[in-house]
């Protein structure tokens, strides 16, 4: 009982804890110079905008904030009495006395305090540093680009940064360094140290080469953002309610998409493309699918594995490139070798051919040999040539009771290395035959895409990619026979990958796309029908690089190429890899190489065998016929030498 307890108590921090991660509480106390609710200056109004871009902060913990104006001292006590259980005050006053009474009474409870002083107020002494940005340096223009990112990166790293990973506190924190809020005030104003202290009014920064993260933070904060995006695993994953309806994305991209909206507090919606097509160009000139939605400004970002071509590089600007993708074959599976000349396998036709020419040659050698040696006088009787046949194939074969009657060193010496030889056939035979009947030669049905317009495999590509302009657009080439079997067949262009993986399960046609994809399907493939129906050709082809496509001379880019170039390089890419990739150790859909299984074996691969044999550390060789027992080199002598 007292055990049950004690879970029942770890649950409950568990999950005090986790109703504390969700919501950061924070008070904005500011003096009636400063109405941010009837603004009337242009300080009042920033005030109002940087709270709501504040309010905006994506990351685990959310915010969330009390306003107390104060208006006159006797409210202080009654303000200070709401605020002290909070979790960080931001006191943004024109008074310094007011802000000076707070930070007295309230900092040394409070684990975060900001001051947002808009006048020159002198530091305090209270044993701590606090945070301050001193606002009065700013004027109108740089308040509203380096005054918003200042709070919003202390708030950011004070919010976020005790609830993220480490990989997104690399981005929040640029590059995993840390800075004061008032360092992110000053670099932003470009003034050393000197400059920045001694100046007492506001700086006129109207420069445009503001640093990239002021630029890319003003050009990003509390914007909405209009991404058009297809399913296409693992880079864009739809996930999808029990009525089939779109709830939430994922994948690689938008593990990518994710990072930078942590960091620059920015929202996004999906245009899904009514074609349902990455774009390719008509004959009037324009653009279908997503490619046209940016072309005419209906998006801002194409997010998926979008392949950079020539073609479409010409009407609009890419990323870099955050993978490399290379297209690949998807077959039906390897089919086995007819096994009804199987017993021919275990050997290639030269092996074949030289036991054919011994056995016909070798009993004729022997007889003529044995009629030559023998003299008139003696009246040893010759075996004949018959009798020499049923020797050499009874050894052959392995049929005891074969007799080698001989007399002379010659003929036993042809005997003896022809029981030799029948080791060797007979066991790498009886080796090899079995391996091919245990595992059966598998032989895809291509290996490459040459051999697919010979092949009776028809074959579907993707409506709208790079593929279909490849193959349609060639002028000579395996590629352009590719593209006119594209125009000849109806239906060879698909826009579901799921109706490609049903015909080539059928069994009559070859789908062609990017690898990635393919290996998705065929792990989904295999969960489903526990088999491997699916299959790669060997050879892959058409390497390209993937980005995102924006509109031409898009602010966005320079964003873009930076920080996808900085994940790539921290890792990230191959982290997500491992998130949204099939295991490489799965069982069905690899390569399948021109030759596959037990190969059959030469002459140069029966060496072996005969010195392994011949070995004199051999213990205990039986001879395969009839001929007596052999102990090792021993008894192969005693054979020699004993009288016929």
């Amino acid at each position: 009982m007292l055990s049950s307890w004690k879970i029942v108590l770890k649950v409950l921090i568990v999950v005090h804890r986790a109703m504390e991660i969700c919501c950061f509480r924070f008070a904005l106390i500011y003096d009636e110079g400063l109405d941010r609710h009837q603004p009337s200056s242009n300080i009042e109004s920033w005030m109002r905008a940087a709270v709501a871009d504040a309010n905006r902060i994506c990351c685990p913990a959310s915010a969330s904030y009390k306003t107390f104006q104060i208006s006159n001292d006797s409210q202080l006590p009654a303000i200070l009495d709401q605020v002290h259980t909070l979790d960080a005050m931001v006191v943004s006053v024109i008074e310094c006395r007011i802000a000076d009474f707070i930070e007295a009474i309230l900092f040394p409870s409070m684990l975060l305090f900001l001051r947002l002083d808009f006048s020159r107020c002198p530091a305090i002494t209270n044993g701590r540093e606090t945070d301050r940005l001193e606002f009065y340096h700013l004027n109108d223009f740089n308040r509203d680009t380096c005054g918003s990112l200042a709070i919003t990166r202390w708030l950011e790293q004070n919010i976020c940064l005790p609830f993220v990973d480490n990989n997104a506190t690399f981005f929040i924190m640029e590059n995993g360094t840390s800075s004061s809020a008032s360092r992110e005030l000053q670099d932003c104003t470009g003034l050393d140290d000197l400059k920045w202290s001694s100046v007492t009014y506001p700086v006129t920064f109207d420069s445009p080469d503001l640093p990239d993260n002021v630029e890319w933070h003003h050009l990003l904060n509390g914007k909405h953002l209009r991404l058009t995006s297809l399913e296409r695993p693992p880079f864009v994953i739809f996930e999808r309610d029990s009525y089939g309806s779109v709830i939430a994305y994922k994948g690689y991209c938008y593990e990518i998409i994710n990072a930078l909206q942590e960091t620059y507090n920015f929202t996004y919606e999906v245009v899904l493309p009514g074609d349902k097509s990455y774009g390719k160009i008509m004959p009037n000139g324009s653009w279908d699918g997503m490619l046209g939605l940016i072309l005419k400004q209906d998006a801002d970002i194409g997010l998926g594995p979008f392949s950079v071509t020539y073609s479409r590089y010409g009407v609009v600007d890419f990323s870099v490139g955050f993978h490399e993708e290379t297209a690949t074959i998807l077959i039906p599976p390897p089919g086995e070798e007819n096994r009804l000349l199987v017993c021919l396998k275990p050997f290639l036709w030269q092996v074949w051919l030289s036991l054919g020419v011994l056995v016909v040659i070798l009993p004729v050698i022997l007889w003529a040999h044995f009629m030559c040696l023998r003299f008139p006088h003696e009246e040893k009787t010759c075996p004949g040539l018959a009798k020499q046949y049923f020797f050499v194939l009874g050894v052959l074969i392995g049929q005891s009771g074969q007799k080698f009657v001989s007399f002379g060193y010659s003929p036993r010496l042809l005997g003896a290395v022809w029981c030799v030889s029948a080791v060797v056939f007979a066991s790498a035979y009886v080796g090899v035959l079995v391996s091919f009947l245990r595992f059966p030669k598998l032989t895809p049905i291509i290996n490459k895409l040459e051999e697919l317009p010979v092949s009776h495999l028809k074959w579907v590509i993707p409506r709208g990619t790079a593929l279909e302009s490849l193959f349609t657009e060639a002028t000579a080439g395996v590629y352009k026979t590719i593209g006119e079997g594209l125009s000849d067949t109806r239906g060879s262009l698909i826009d579901s990958g799921l109706d490609g993986i049903h015909r080539v399960i059928q069994g009559s046609h070859a789908y062609i796309d990017e690898k990635s994809y393919l290996v998705s399907f065929i792990a989904e493939d295999y969960e489903r029908s526990g088999t491997c129906r699916l299959s790669f050709a060997y050879e892959e082809f058409f390497k390209v690089s993937l980005a995102f496509p924006l509109p031409k001379n898009s602010s966005l880019k320079p964003l873009l190429d930076k920080k996808i170039m900085q994940m790539m390089e921290a890792g990230l890419g191959n982290y997500w890899k491992q998130i949204y990739w099939p295991s490489s150790g799965g069982k069905c859909g690899r390569s399948i190489q021109p030759i596959v299984g037990p190969k059959s074996l030469g002459l140069s691969d029966l060496q072996g065998k005969v010195a392994n044999f011949l070995s004199p550390l051999k213990a205990g060789v039986v001879w395969p016929t009839s001929c007596v027992p052999l102990e090792g080199i021993q008894g192969i002598l005693f054979y020699l030498c004993r009288k016929g």
